[in-house]
């Protein structure tokens, strides 16, 4: 008996990594929200094991034992990142091509799209407020990139490598108009001039000035550290 009940705790994971991986290939994202896992995970689970009367909570139990394998991250908010599913190539874990969707959220910055889940996430790290302006309006807020979108497809959902900030200053960021320190001070490039009182208040008249910081935003240090190194001018180490 026991050696069926491990038989069946296995082959739960092997489907649900089977249909991670497939809602990977197929809407091109590595992070997954779990209200999309319900509404299209379960009609397949249900058809492999039409016995549990519990799919939902089975689905968050198999998601566990992922996240203690260090196959998927556990994002919060129902938010989960796939790092590094082991999916053999038993029948049970043969790709399959099902159509998934994911919620999405388009971006002002270059009308880039994101999981809907992710956007939640980053902006709950950063308590919904932009740490440079103060913006603290949702919809005004996004989700901008430390290492570039284009050059750095991979760490796309890492949130290590994002922060929120406000559509202008997203904007202002991406086009290096101004920088933050490894220690999360203000530099704006040498030169930059504006008539604007908001860009004059929140940047020139901040700059090496350290921002406040939410207690629960991520580490980006490292991918700002890296990013500076890039710019066409000298940041103030």
């Amino acid at each position: 008996m026991l050696r069926s009940v491990d038989e069946r705790v296995s082959r739960w994971r092997q489907v649900v990594r089977r249909e991670l991986a497939a809602y990977r290939r197929s809407t091109g994202y590595d992070v997954v929200d779990l209200a999309d896992v319900y509404e299209q995970l379960l009609p397949v689970v249900r058809e492999s094991f039409p016995r549990n009367d519990h799919p939902k909570a089975k689905l968050r139990q198999v998601l566990q034992q992922l996240r203690d394998r260090d196959e998927v991250a556990f994002l919060g908010d129902g938010v989960y990142r796939l790092v590094d599913l082991e999916v053999a190539s038993s029948s049970t874990d043969v790709p399959v091509d099902r159509a998934y969707e994911a919620t999405e959220y388009e971006t002002t910055v270059g009308a880039r799209s994101l999981p809907a889940g992710f956007r939640r996430v980053v902006l709950a790290a950063y308590e919904r407020r932009c740490p440079v302006s103060g913006v603290d309006h949702e919809r005004l807020l996004d989700v901008a990139h430390v290492l570039s979108w284009s050059d750095y497809p991979g760490r796309r959902t890492d949130p290590q490598n994002v922060l929120a900030l406000d559509r202008t200053h997203h904007a202002a960021f991406d086009a290096g108009l101004f920088t933050l320190s490894s220690d999360y001070r203000v530099h704006v490039e040498p030169g930059f001039e504006t008539d604007s009182d908001v860009l004059a208040g929140t940047l020139l008249e901040r700059d090496g000035a350290c921002l406040p910081w939410a207690e629960r935003a991520p580490d980006i240090s490292d991918a700002l550290a890296r990013r500076n190194r890039g710019l066409e001018w000298d940041v103030p180490a």
